[in-house]
């Protein structure tokens, strides 16, 4: 079964006008990597999943994270050996089933005179990590002596410096990660659609039976019927529960983590650093591309969920934390190229400051038989999206089917086996070789091959076909790489793109200034806008674009 194309913004009405005939055996509320994986599993198993996201999918904390699929190193010293085994096996699923997006990079963790990390005790955890997260043996942590780092990287504050310890981790597109995830799960038979408001449920003797959904794109009414409704709206889940008269047994304790984006000139690292603070927190800095980003906070935050700011404090936090361990960097908020805050919904426990509650997942289950989860970690999504599809099956009462999303390919790896990175590498060579003719950059080739993988022959194909319309090559692959995103991944305004498929707000906005009216354009004959309607879509995303930006 493939039906890649129902996710396509032109389908829209088409799809809608489907769920009218069918009773979904589950529904899901909330499109991030929650909701995703529930989305994937259910469908995977046969079930009847409809998902529908109130902004666009990935818009919320799945897009806003440190995005690494890490093994939770940090756990280790709260004891939690069985968490951080379960995340390293977790870690090795996503990197074989979304190898073009889940790459593992080199981590430095350097060790200080007096500082919180004390070189035997940190050699020991990384010892039992490697063994707990099955690390590969090229992969395996090593000493980097004190001469070779300050070699490496002369601007690090060497007072007291002993050297470092190298380890890896995961790097992800986020936002990307949710996207393919998605495009799967409809593959697979489920329908997903963003830019729905849930209006309100119906109901059959007290249970959930179905909801009425607000298409906010065409302000359409839809009533669907369905069997189980799910409520994966993570930091929203208590916001959700209430609105709609459903008691929480436990409340929430959000917390905001912030991210500054900054050039590698000015923070020429080519390896990742995981270092400690000044109050004794841990922080990344990690390269990509041309980029260096770092983060992040863990500060409580109550004010509006849908747009979490960066403040001066936010950066005065961490530019005092980076410039004590890089000294010779002396960063400062001109040199910062984009930002983004991001919500994390921990679970309370009174007493407790942010970074000691525990990341564990929650589930609840009300009267009405509405199943809500919250907390987790982006690494362990597969795990709570296979809890809430079995907890599903018991309330559906039908015969039980396994989980096999363990084995199961994210969209874009399309692969016979899971590739090593050398492969990666060289298939991604094979596939600019067949690109090249079309004038297209080896860098901009590379960026759309680690952000769609094998998809990228539709892109390739694309683009030799609007050679011949568009001269500029840059030209007519954005217009191509909007075709696809229109069509392939249900793209229906400027910020769908922009942001939460491409993530070059973060780490493109000068590109953007120089291409938004065109992208604007092929967007508008695409999915065929008025030129009031493109115009308000510059508007709105202007307005978006803020919330990425240093005043």
């Amino acid at each position: 079964m493939n039906n890649s194309e129902n996710f396509s913004s032109c389908k829209r009405n088409v799809l809608f006008e489907s769920t009218q005939k069918n009773t979904f055996d589950i529904i899901i509320f909330g499109g991030g990597i929650t909701g995703a994986g529930i989305a994937l599993d259910g469908a995977s198993r046969g079930l009847k999943v409809a998902l529908f996201e109130l902004d666009d999918f990935a818009s919320g904390t799945s897009s806003r994270s440190t995005k690494l699929v890490h093994g939770g190193l940090r756990y280790l010293e709260k004891l939690q050996f069985k968490f951080v085994a379960q995340l390293g096996k977790e870690r090795k699923i996503l990197h074989d089933r979304i190898s073009h997006n889940v790459i593992p990079t080199p981590v430095l963790l350097p060790i200080v005179k007096g500082g919180q990390l004390k070189k035997g005790l940190s050699f020991f955890g990384l010892q039992i990590y490697d063994l707990l997260a099955g690390v590969k043996k090229e992969h395996k942590t090593r000493w980097i002596n004190k001469a070779t780092l300050i070699k490496r990287y002369p601007f690090i504050n060497a007072n007291g410096l002993k050297g470092a310890y190298l380890y890896y981790e995961y790097k992800t597109n986020d936002g990307r990660l949710v996207i393919e995830t998605l495009k799967k799960a409809v593959e697979l038979g489920a329908l997903a659609f963003n830019h729905c408001a849930l209006q309100s449920f119906l109901k059959n003797n007290e249970k959930l039976a179905g909801a009425v959904i607000v298409d906010l794109l065409e302000q359409k009414e839809h009533r669907l019927h369905g069997k189980i409704i799910v409520n994966a709206t993570g930091p929203w889940c208590e916001t959700f529960m209430q609105e709609f008269d459903f008691p929480m047994p436990k409340n929430l304790y959000p917390t905001k983590g912030v991210h500054l984006v900054f050039s590698k000139e000015r923070f020429p690292i080519n390896e990742a650093f995981y270092f400690d603070t000044h109050d004794r927190r841990m922080v990344f800095a990690i390269p990509r591309n041309e980029h260096v980003y770092l983060g992040t906070t863990d500060t409580p935050y109550s004010d509006d969920l849908r747009t979490p700011t960066v403040t001066p404090d936010d950066i005065n936090y961490l530019l005092k934390a980076v410039n004590l361990k890089f000294s010779d960097l002396a960063l400062t908020t001109n040199d910062i190229i984009s930002c983004w805050a991001g919500i994390r919904p921990l679970i309370q426990e009174p007493g407790k400051k942010p970074g000691e509650i525990s990341r564990k997942e929650e589930l609840f289950v009300s009267e009405s038989g509405l199943i809500s989860i919250t907390g987790g970690k982006l690494t362990g999504f597969r795990l709570m999206a296979k809890q809430v599809v079995e907890k599903a099956i018991q309330q559906l009462n039908v015969p039980f089917v396994a989980c096999k999303t363990q084995y199961i390919n994210a969209s874009g790896s399309n692969w016979s086996k899971p590739p090593t990175l050398p492969e990666l590498i060289e298939f991604a060579d094979a596939k600019f070789d067949e690109a090249k003719q079309s004038g297209i950059s080896v860098s901009d080739f590379k960026t759309l091959f680690y952000r769609y993988g094998t998809n990228i022959d539709l892109i390739t194909e694309k683009a030799y076909e609007y050679r011949s319309q568009i001269e500029d090559p840059e030209q007519h692959w954005i217009a191509a790489e909007i075709w696809y995103a229109v069509h392939f991944e249900m793209v229906a305004t400027l910020s769908d793109f922009l942001i939460y498929r491409t993530e070059m707000v973060l780490f493109k906005p000068q590109w953007i200034n120089k291409n938004l009216n065109t992208i604007a354009h092929l967007l508008a004959q695409q999915l065929c806008w008025s030129e009031e309607r493109k115009n308000l879509e510059l508007v709105k995303f202007n307005e978006n674009w803020k919330s990425y930006q240093v005043d």
